[in-house]
């Protein structure tokens, strides 16, 4: 009998999917010299899809109080950069964003799938 599957099964959880497709409008985040980040809830996401136009710090947290401390943030160059949301740090998830430019605020383009 001729083998019809197209993944075993472990390849098969390997897979991405999206249900949903959100577009967030233009967003814009205070700068570094502000110190309070942004953040967006993505809980029920597994991807998002930002076009920064320039640098940002980003963190994940479990509240959408938390702070950005930049020493520990990951740095994002602008352009198009596809992020895999974490879990295991809570039912909600928040995404924060700080701009990098003390001086100015930043414009940031973020699709959650």
């Amino acid at each position: 009998m001729a083998n019809l599957q197209k993944h075993r099964a472990h390849e098969s959880l390997n897979t991405d999917t999206a249900a949903v497709w959100d577009l967030i409008t233009n967003v814009t985040d205070a700068p570094v010299s502000g110190g309070t980040p942004e953040n967006i809830d993505v809980s029920g996401y597994h991807t998002l899809g930002l076009t920064p136009a320039a640098e940002i710090y980003i963190h994940f947290h479990n509240t959408s109080t938390a702070t950005l401390v930049i020493a520990d943030a990951l740095k994002l160059a602008s352009g198009l950069s596809f992020i895999k949301i974490p879990r295991g740090i809570g039912n909600t998830i928040y995404f924060n964003y700080l701009a990098t430019d003390g001086s100015s605020t930043c414009e940031l383009r973020v699709v959650k799938m």
